[in-house]
């Protein structure tokens, strides 16, 4: 809640919707390292912030593409399946973690996680089409600051 004003930032509304969802995983994947090297108090807490605003990144976006992939009318459904996968990956993220966490310790587990982070932005970057809905919103948030620096009218 602190942090949502960072999604409203003009150079986030400006990204496309590839390029914020691959950034947010960056993001994610460099809190995760920094799990997995972190060895004091404030480097944990950095780590977390940094993950964080990856989280943001990615929660601000998912659902408006989401609904943008949907057919007319399906919004409803496709939302319903996405957040499903949540539960999903919920229920197997513990069984597989720990598994991995026994087996390999907590860095592995910690880079791993990373390096996942790390290929689904490359993925985005490739097959994560545009949402036109939020390069709108995006054009309106630069229209009205434009139009409150005196830069013209508000759209």
């Amino acid at each position: 809640m602190l942090a949502q004003p960072l999604v409203r930032l003009s150079w986030a509304n400006r990204l496309t919707t590839p390029v914020a969802l691959a950034l947010a995983h960056v993001l994610l994947a460099a809190g995760l390292t920094g799990y997995a090297l972190a060895r004091t108090l404030p480097g944990l807490l950095v780590s977390a912030a940094v993950g964080s605003l990856g989280d943001l990144l990615v929660m601000g976006r998912v659902y408006a593409l989401v609904t943008d992939l949907a057919p007319p009318g399906g919004s409803g459904r496709y939302l319903a399946v996405f957040g499903t996968s949540w539960g999903v990956a919920a229920t197997l993220a513990p069984v597989l973690g720990t598994q991995l966490l026994d087996r390999a310790g907590t860095a592995t587990l910690w880079s791993t996680m990373a390096a996942l982070c790390l290929l689904l932005a490359a993925l985005h970057l490739r097959v994560t089409p545009q949402s036109p809905a939020l390069l709108n919103v995006a054009e309106a948030v630069s229209r009205r600051s434009r139009a409150l620096r005196g830069g013209g009218p508000p759209g």
